[in-house]
């Protein structure tokens, strides 16, 4: 038989929350938080019912949603943050038009389609449904907030159907990029003040750069390096700034699924696994030369990485699965002094790099569509490296060069 306090508590939730109460549907009433509100995973005012017990020894309370840290394990930054009132990033405004009349973009409108039909489907690499509405349905309802969002959003459908259609590239290309233009100087400016009602934006839109950094450029013959290829390095960490200032909170949102396969981790012997000796060599050939303190630190972090980075890729390339998103963690965790010596085209750095590109190759000799954006990028590299790297280092070149081309 309930007890009073349970009588009690089912009294006052016997109209529903008042997110159901908002969309006008049928609230379970399942205290701290309805099954409404846990499949969308936002804020359930259930969780703040006097009735409620928030102690640690409640198996029921929000602190045990998927996603949010081990079942029934309470951590002490989880309990602190769970007292805090959560911000839902749906219930921020919409954008309002500056359009003055009612006349359709088409080509928006377009773009949008062929983003939620097209381009989310591959993105979410038919993986599960929730990685599917990730870009399908929250992305886009975000966009419709945030403007930096919404223009990274209509770039990546520019972009994509410029590749499926080379006849019509120069005016898909010049649509993609004005819209890549204007979100990105709108997506710096909000970056300078982050928090949690635009932290998921952000943290989506800095994932859609990785995309737009492969697929904006033409990749014809090498460039400049450090306007081609290291600036978009600099502009990938700002996805890792993001989820290093607000993790808990983006961890414990519909991104859950992104960040699950980005940090996905399988411990193997590296002996195992062919060509990790290519990898690990790095460390004697680039501790050869001379260097100071600082570099030889920042030179071997970046191997490490790579080494770690290499391993996961292969398991996953042993199993037929895709690798992209497991490659590109490798750019947005290397340290600022790496960055500095990639900019200075340091010899030992440049041929890290040069070894990257091998797993960018990998990603690009899947056959399907859904890396279209990095196919050709890995040769585009690593003609950039050949030009730079001096005659004494090109024979450290041969394993990338004979596995790229």
């Amino acid at each position: 038989m309930p007890s009073k306090n349970q009588r009690r508590s089912h009294t006052k939730s016997k109209n529903g929350c008042s997110q159901c109460k908002v969309r006008r549907i049928k609230c379970n009433e399942v205290h701290p938080i309805c099954s409404n509100c846990e499949r969308r995973q936002i804020s359930c005012d259930f969780s703040q019912s006097p009735g409620v017990s928030r102690s640690p020894s409640n198996n029921t309370t929000s602190d045990a949603r998927p996603g949010c840290g081990r079942p029934g394990s309470v951590s002490e930054e989880t309990k602190r943050q769970s007292s805090q009132n959560v911000v839902d990033p749906f219930q921020q405004p919409d954008l309002v038009s500056t359009k003055k009349t009612t006349d359709l973009d088409v080509t928006d409108l377009r773009l949008m389609h062929h983003f939620t039909t097209v381009v989310a489907p591959d993105l979410a690499n038919a993986q599960t449904a929730e990685a599917l509405a990730l870009w399908q349905v929250h992305a886009v309802k975000l966009g419709l907030k945030h403007h930096f969002l919404l223009r990274g959003i209509l770039a990546v459908a520019a972009f994509h159907l410029s590749y499926l259609h080379p006849d019509r590239k120069a005016e898909y290309d010049l649509i993609g990029t004005t819209h890549q233009s204007i979100g990105l100087a709108d997506f710096q400016d909000t970056l300078a003040h982050v928090d949690e009602s635009n932290c998921h934006a952000l943290f989506a839109f800095s994932c859609l750069l990785i995309v737009l950094a492969f697929a904006s450029s033409t990749k014809d013959k090498p460039r400049d390096f450090n306007t081609d290829v290291l600036h978009w390095f600099y502009l990938l960490r700002g996805a890792n700034i993001v989820l290093n200032m607000h993790s808990e909170t983006i961890r414990c949102s519909f991104l859950k699924p992104l960040l699950d396969e980005m940090s996905h981790s399988e411990t193997t012997a590296a002996y195992t696994l062919p060509d990790t000796d290519q990898i690990t060599k790095l460390f004697r050939i680039c501790n050869s030369a001379e260097h100071d303190k600082e570099t030889a630190h920042a030179l071997d972090l970046a191997i490490h990485s790579l080494l770690s980075t290499f391993i996961q890729a292969s398991l996953l390339k042993a199993r037929g699965d895709g690798t992209v998103l497991t490659t590109f963690v490798w750019p947005i965790n290397l340290p600022p002094k790496f960055l500095d010596l990639l900019g200075e085209k340091q010899p030992a750095a440049m041929v890290i790099l040069a070894h990257y590109c091998v797993l960018i190759h990998w990603g690009e000799a899947k056959d399907t569509n859904d890396t279209w954006f990095i196919n050709g990028w890995a040769k585009y590299i690593l003609e950039s490296v050949q030009e730079s790297v001096p005659e004494d280092w090109q024979e450290h070149l041969q394993w990338p060069v004979m596995n790229v081309e």
